[in-house]
């Protein structure tokens, strides 16, 4: 057997592995001789089937089975014995002279691969920079415009004649033709949105002085500042390929005009929000509402510390990647077929993402960590518990859940995720010391209007 490499490019390789008769010869015969053994065919005493019969029945069966384990174990040991970086799996070069696998005629055989490595690299000193640990400070003008949200969702919509500054009304929205006709099959949706929703004062206006039944042509873009994302998900509710198809024109009709009375502060509307009895009057409600958004912005501002570090770690750690190996590996292995330009346009994210991975795993063999058995439950049971119950549970409940989780774990893949999420928190847990994070008192006002909320990696 004889292994010859080729430079591809950087940290992009060919290998070619040549096979001979005697290579895999000895244990083909002796993988035919041991199914001679097993095999029970009429006419023969059981194990005395002749040796031709079954080379001739199940020869190259058992020929392209040795190939296969050759291969792998010969560029599993290359890897190991050059210490290649690999990434992703080596990608088989397709040969243009057919080779054929006949166990009657042995021969040698070619075959190649290209396998992509990436450089060695070092994490960076996270003492280095000052990373935010944000504590919110919720004043009491966040809790009473809270309160107010909430008696507004739980109020009770009047219909009036004639539209006010805070009105909510039922609209019917139309896409039209370029010609000023509604368009066939065009988007026609009826929402129920507030006139303080349109961004535009002169549509506000124009909008503000009809009555029910009456209609308006509008360009839905200049309604609402050009913000694409608020007229895709929270006005129109529709899709972003119709989004990007569509017209910008839209004729609005009244369909409704609403004044909100606000729910009142009282007894009934507590007992809605929190469950009977648990809040009894407006002091007490004030103190939970300000308890759970602290607790939801705790929430956050972790979130926004991990991904903070996260970045940090991925902007400021050098590890250089075979661009063109890993395009041609992600369009030959991606989960559902890609385009050339879907890669394209995808591979800074795909990268950003295979370099988080690498460092990831870097972390978990530089710090010898482990997930056991009841670690792996505990991260199942926690992701329920936030996920269904808001966090707190009784004891009934946490019996049922221990046994739920157990069930869970039985797949494959849930089992993949909450290890994958148990691991997680340990990594972070590693990063959190080594790095300087200070905490920092920040007004809520303040944290909701610094930008950056991050983007969360996560491990495949």
């Amino acid at each position: 057997m004889e292994i010859t490499t080729e430079n591809l490019n950087d940290l992009h390789l060919k290998v070619n592995i040549n096979i001979n008769p005697k290579d895999y010869l000895p244990k083909v015969e002796e993988s035919i001789k041991t199914m001679g053994k097993k095999m029970n065919i009429p006419g023969f005493r059981p194990g005395h089937v002749p040796p031709g019969m079954v080379k001739k029945m199940y020869g190259n069966e058992a020929l392209a089975d040795e190939l296969n384990k050759l291969i792998a174990d010969t560029l599993d040991n290359y890897i190991k014995e050059k210490n290649l970086k690999i990434l992703g799996q080596p990608m088989p070069v397709a040969d243009e002279k057919k080779q054929v696998v006949d166990i009657q005629s042995p021969s040698e055989y070619d075959f190649k691969f290209e396998l992509g490595i990436h450089s060695d690299f070092q994490l960076p000193d996270l003492n280095a920079h000052e990373f935010s640990n944000y504590n919110v400070s919720i004043e009491e003008k966040t809790v009473e415009d809270e309160i107010e949200k909430l008696r507004v969702r739980y109020g009770n919509a009047i219909e009036t004649e004639a539209i006010k500054n805070d009105s909510v009304l039922s609209i019917i929205f139309k896409e039209m033709n370029d010609d000023g006709n509604e368009k066939d099959g065009g988007i026609e949706t009826t929402r129920r949105i507030s006139i303080e929703s349109f961004k535009n004062e002169e549509i506000k206006n124009q909008i503000s002085s009809l009555k029910k039944g009456e209609n308006i042509v509008i360009d839905i873009f200049k309604a609402y500042n050009n913000d694409a994302e608020l007229i895709t998900h929270n006005i129109l509710d529709i899709s972003h390929s119709q989004a990007d198809s569509m017209n910008h024109t839209f004729k609005i009709s009244i369909d409704g005009i609403f004044e909100i009375q606000k729910a009142e502060l009282n007894q009934d509307l507590y007992d809605k929000l929190f469950g009977e009895g648990k809040v009894k009057s407006e002091e007490e409600l004030k103190e939970k509402i300000r308890e759970e958004l602290g607790r939801s912005y705790k929430d956050i501002a972790h979130s926004r510390l991990l991904a903070d570090l996260t970045d940090y770690l991925i902007d400021n750690t050098t590890i250089s990647f075979p661009d063109e190996f890993l395009k041609k590996w992600i369009l030959s292995n991606n989960a559902k077929p890609v385009t050339p330009e879907q890669v394209e346009n995808e591979f800074g994210q795909f990268s950003r993402q295979l370099k988080w991975d690498l460092i990831f795993d870097r972390i978990i063999k530089d710090n010898d960590l482990k997930v056991n058995a009841d670690e792996l439950k505990a991260a199942a049971k926690n992701r329920m518990k936030q996920q269904y119950f808001g966090g707190q549970i009784d004891e009934a409940m946490e019996q049922y859940l221990e046994q739920f989780a157990i069930k869970m774990l039985e797949d494959e893949k849930q089992r993949r995720n909450y290890f994958n999420m148990a691991m997680e928190e340990k990594i972070f847990e590693v990063i959190k010391k080594k790095a300087n994070i200070q905490p920092r008192e920040i007004s809520y006002h303040d944290f909701t209007h610094t930008g950056n909320h991050g983007h969360h990696h996560h491990h495949h």
